[in-house]
């Protein structure tokens, strides 16, 4: 005897062809019978057919034609390409990216160039994770006790036992990629992800963030100048304020919240030893996320000319004796408004400590600033009344001391 084991052949979907569509796309008109006996011809079965459109069923055997331009496709080998001239004008728009995409192209940029690779991880987080860092909102998680069914496969979804909970940050989703990577001895795990969050509200649906998130192991200090490139890149003259921050995730001195214009934007931190422990971590990480909708608010689109001077920039290092308590956004910011029009630029360079010498509770920092004039050389004696000036203003605002 014979045992046949077999599928029944899997049935096709409908495709429906609008008749206007012909003209439109191929630049030619086809008459409605010729467009009919085409598609019979080549196996289609028709189910309907109206004066304004055609509804075929492909065959089995041609799993290339799926859609209506597909077919629009086969009509014109059909009937022939020579048939198309070549002077018909086919309507057509210039496509325009929006702005939040070419926002999001520019900062997925700087990411790459500073040597991160772009993740994707899923919307649905165990409870825990939620708990661990809530820094956009107090409010509990949402819940969908659906979990990842229908969504991925069930071998999958044994992975992610207890993923039911919209995220509301991508930190804890980060460093479980981190974790995950460390575990295969990866050398350089340095990752970074734009997706949506999802912030619960009294009433309706959540509110959909867009942010951005990243994990390092290089440090603190690395992390804030990446997402200082980010903003420089798309505003050169913005300034990325410093504020204290409260989350029980990060170390206390080695995190912060960040502002633009007084509008929050983010915030970055060291994590403690126990959130490693939490997430299974074997090294120091550093995590960081900002809201792509302040990106988007102050994105320059439009390349900008700025005039560069032609005269020589002249430098002094400054080293100020300071409370523990200051931070140098503070002092920067005495520092540009002290020094007038004529600095181009004040770089933080180092913090040092030295109870023995300096006391208890005070620090120093170490920074240079940069001078230039747009009509004229200056002189060493215009150079060092700014710098006075400068250290002056520090002392009245802050009471530093500059250490000779």
């Amino acid at each position: 005897g014979v045992v046949d084991v077999g599928a029944p052949i899997a049935s096709r979907e409908p495709i429906v062809l609008r008749l206007s569509q012909i003209e439109r796309i191929l630049g030619i008109a086809i008459d409605r019978e010729e467009v009919r006996q085409i598609l019979t011809a080549l196996g289609n079965v028709e189910q309907a057919a109206t004066e304004t459109q055609v509804e075929v069923v492909p065959p089995t055997w041609r799993k290339d034609l799926t859609r209506e331009c597909d077919l629009l496709e086969e009509l014109a080998r059909i009937h022939g390409y020579e048939e198309i001239p070549e002077d018909v004008a086919v309507p057509m728009t210039a496509s325009h990216r929006l702005d939040p995409d070419r926002v999001l192209e520019s900062a997925r940029s700087v990411m790459t160039a500073a040597g991160f690779h772009e993740a994707m991880t899923a919307t649905l987080v165990p409870e825990p994770w939620s708990q661990a860092i809530q820094p956009w909102s107090d409010a509990a998680p949402i819940h969908s006790p659906t979990g990842m069914r229908g969504v991925l496969a069930e071998s999958v979804q044994k992975t992610c036992g207890g993923a039911e909970y919209l995220r509301q940050t991508l930190i804890p989703s980060l460093l479980e990629a981190r974790r995950y990577n460390e575990s295969l001895a990866n050398p350089v795990i340095e990752l970074f992800e734009t997706a949506r969050i999802y912030l619960p509200q009294a009433d309706g649906l959540p509110a959909e963030q867009t942010v951005l998130s990243l994990v390092s192991g290089r440090g603190y200090r690395f992390v804030k100048g990446v997402l200082e490139a980010v903003v420089r890149r798309l505003r050169p003259d913005c300034e990325v304020q410093i504020a204290d921050t409260k989350q029980t995730l990060f170390v206390a001195d080695q995190c912060c919240e960040l502002k633009i214009a007084g509008r929050r934007f983010g915030f970055l931190g060291d994590i403690t030893a126990e959130a490693g422990k939490q997430f299974g971590l074997r090294h120091k990480a550093t995590v960081a996320e900002v809201d792509m909708a302040v990106l988007n608010d102050l994105a320059i689109l439009v390349p900008q000319h700025a005039e560069q001077s032609a005269y020589p920039a002249v430098a002094r290092d400054l080293n100020l004796i300071v409370d523990e308590s200051l931070r140098w956004s503070e002092l920067a910011d005495t520092v540009r408004q002290s020094a007038g029009e004529l600095l181009e630029s004040g770089q933080y360079q180092d913090t040092y400590r030295d109870p023995g010498k300096d006391g208890t509770g005070k620090k120093r920092l170490l920074f240079s600033i940069l001078l230039r004039s747009h009509d004229r050389t200056l002189t060493g004696e215009e150079v060092d009344a700014i710098r006075d000036q400068t250290v002056q203003a520090c002392r009245d605002q802050h009471a530093a001391e500059l250490l000779a």
